[in-house]
C-alpha cells in the first residue's frame, strides 16, 4: 500500500509529458493570390519549364495565419501553345505543385486556376489564354481595302476610269490584307514577374 502512495506522489511531481501536435487544415476551396517571380511566354517557353510565385496575402484559419505572405509556390508549365496564323490563341497551362513556408515547411498542393489577373483569359481549370485578334485582323483587312481603293482611283482620268480603278484597287487591297492576316501570328502570351494570379485549392492542406 505504501508503495502505491509513493508512486502516486512521484507521478504528481513528475507528470508524464506528452507532445501532442495538433493538425491544422487549410480547406479545399481556399483562394490563394500569388505574385509571379519569373517570366513565362509562349514565344520561347516549353512544357516542363518552371513557374514560380509568392503568396501575395497571408492565409489564416481561425484567426491564425497558417500560410504567411511571401511563402514560395513552385510549379511548371504543363503545356505551351503558340498562337496560330489563321486561328488558335496562345496558351500557357500552369501546374503549381509545392508550397514552401518561410520556416521551411514544405507541402504538396493540388490547385486550379481561378483568375489570371488581366494577363489573359482563364480557360478550363489551369490554362491562361491570350486575347483574340479579331479587331486587329479586321483593321488590317479594312485598311488594305481602303488604301487599294484610293490608289486605284487616283490613276483614273475620268469618273468611269476612277470608279473602275477604285474597284480593282480595292480587290488588290483585299488580297493583300488577307495575305497579311494569314502570314501574321496572333498575340503571344507573356506572364511577367509581378503578375497577380489566383489559385484555388482542390484538396485540403494539412500542417
Amino acid at each position: 500500500m505504501i508503495e502505491f502512495v509513493i508512486l502516486a506522489i512521484l507521478l504528481q511531481q513528475n507528470p508524464v509529458q506528452q507532445n501532442i501536435k495538433s493538425t491544422v487544415i487549410v480547406p479545399a476551396g481556399t483562394v490563394i493570390p500569388l505574385k509571379l517571380t519569373n517570366r513565362a511566354t509562349t514565344k520561347n517557353a516549353k512544357p516542363g519549364d518552371g513557374i514560380y510565385g509568392k503568396t501575395a496575402f497571408p492565409i489564416a484559419v481561425n484567426n491564425t495565419v497558417i500560410i504567411p505572405e511571401g511563402s514560395d509556390v513552385h510549379g511548371n508549365l504543363a503545356a505551351v501553345r503558340r498562337s496560330g496564323r489563321v486561328k488558335g490563341r496562345a496558351e500557357l497551362t500552369l501546374s503549381f505543385q509545392t508550397l514552401v513556408l518561410p520556416n521551411g515547411t514544405t507541402v504538396q498542393i493540388y490547385s486550379s486556376l481561378r483568375s489570371a489577373g488581366g494577363a489573359g483569359e482563364r480557360k478550363g481549370e489551369a490554362t491562361v489564354q491570350s486575347a483574340g485578334t479579331k479587331g486587329r485582323d479586321a483593321a488590317t483587312f479594312g485598311g488594305a481595302i481602303a488604301a487599294g481603293a484610293i490608289i486605284g482611283a487616283i490613276g483614273g482620268r475620268d469618273p468611269l476610269d476612277r470608279a473602275l480603278g477604285s474597284v480593282v484597287g480595292a480587290l488588290g487591297g483585299a488580297i493583300f490584307g488577307t495575305g497579311s492576316v494569314l502570314l501574321t501570328r496572333g498575340n503571344e502570351l507573356a506572364l511577367e514577374p509581378g503578375t497577380t494570379i489566383e489559385i484555388v485549392l482542390d484538396r485540403d492542406l494539412q500542417f
